[in-house]
């Protein structure tokens, strides 16, 4: 009598056990549809004439940092600088979303730590708490982004073939020859590197000549991102791809890794009286835009700093000059300089002049 008592309870507890797991089941799988379903909601983007996945992550994401997982999700282009106006890529709305702005997030914990009004019927008056005054960190606002001016580039003041570098990415484990966020290499370096050396990976883009005089200047760097060295395996040295600005191929070489601090943003920018000639613009544009980045053929020797502001003019077949934008000068070489597009009034191309705004 008393084992079939105990039996029959051991059933019921199993049978509770059971729908209780089958419950939690269900709402694991619920959530998780949910979390999936957000995870795969896209928005439709038709690429316009020029757009580079850069543009469109600047554009609609506002960090242009950001193209490689636009790329990720569109795996039918196979080269990110060759997109046709004919296509549609699909953006996730997972990058779109913005978060709460940290004033808000700091305002309603505020609001929740103050405590309610004593009402007036009650005869002992409940001390408040002195709500703690936060002081904020000093937003720092700094002159441009430092990926960004990594990313830049720069125009080598030489002309030979040869480009100076440290090494070379030379294959990959999995025999890949296109990198990116995350991916894993062989590097091979002029001298021996060791575990946690950095490299940044670069690549000449084009040999620039002087709009005006047709002199050639240098060769346009671009910098690709950082790698970093993991270990030695089978005799050849392991990195990995720790920062990725554009696509790495093999057989892209290596320059020696610098920190780049940012400059703050300032009140007030030199707006020294230096006249010359925008002479190429990144990705090889023709043409530039806001927060474009583009090179003048004006650098440290000829007075320029960092952060000093100029405008561009062009001149119609009338040679009628009119002001078409704002620049800011983010980089310095000797001869040259690169600048960010802090206001474009109408199209900014090469060929164009720069001069001292007043």
């Amino acid at each position: 009598m008393l084992q079939n008592y105990f039996k029959a309870k051991e059933t019921t507890m199993g049978k509770r056990i059971s729908f209780t797991t089958f419950l939690f089941s269900l709402i694991f799988i619920f959530a998780f549809s949910i979390a999936y379903s957000q995870e795969m909601e896209y928005k439709e983007y038709k690429v316009l004439e020029g757009d580079t996945l850069w543009d469109i992550s600047t554009k609609e994401i506002h960090d242009p940092f950001l193209w490689p997982k636009i790329w990720k999700e569109n795996p039918e282009i196979k080269n990110p600088d060759r997109i046709s106006p004919a296509q549609t890529i699909k953006i996730p709305i997972r990058l779109l979303q913005k978060e709460q702005p940290l004033e808000e997030v700091t305002a309603e914990k505020a609001s929740a730590a103050i405590p309610e009004p004593v009402k007036e019927e009650q005869k002992k008056e409940v001390p408040q708490k002195a709500v703690e005054k936060k002081i904020e960190p000093v937003k720092k606002n700094y002159l441009a982004d430092k990926d960004l001016l990594i990313a830049s580039g720069y125009i080598t003041d030489y002309i030979t073939k040869k480009i100076e570098n440290v090494g070379k990415i030379s294959g990959a484990p999995t025999g890949r020859s296109m990198f990116g966020d995350n991916d894993y290499l062989y590097i091979k370096t002029n001298t021996q590197a060791n575990a946690g050396d950095k490299f940044h990976v670069i690549r000449p883009s084009a040999l620039i000549k002087h709009p005006k005089t047709k002199n050639k200047m240098g060769y346009l760097i671009t910098v690709l991102g950082t790698v970093k060295v993991i270990e030695t395996e089978n005799g050849m040295t392991k990195a990995m791809v720790t920062k990725a600005y554009g696509e790495m191929r093999t057989g892209d070489l290596l320059d020696a890794f610098y920190e780049i601090e940012p400059l703050m943003e300032e009140d007030e920018h030199r707006k020294p009286d230096v006249s010359g000639f925008i002479v190429a613009a990144q990705k090889m544009k023709s043409i530039s835009a806001f927060y474009d980045i583009l090179f003048i053929d004006k650098g440290s020797n000829d007075g320029l700093e960092i952060g000093d502001m100029l405008k561009t003019i062009s001149f119609d077949k009338l040679n009628k000059s009119r002001t078409t934008g704002v620049i800011q000068v983010i980089n310095l070489k000797g001869s040259t300089a690169s600048a960010i597009v802090r206001k474009s009034e109408s199209s900014i191309s090469v060929g164009d002049q720069v001069a001292g705004l007043k």
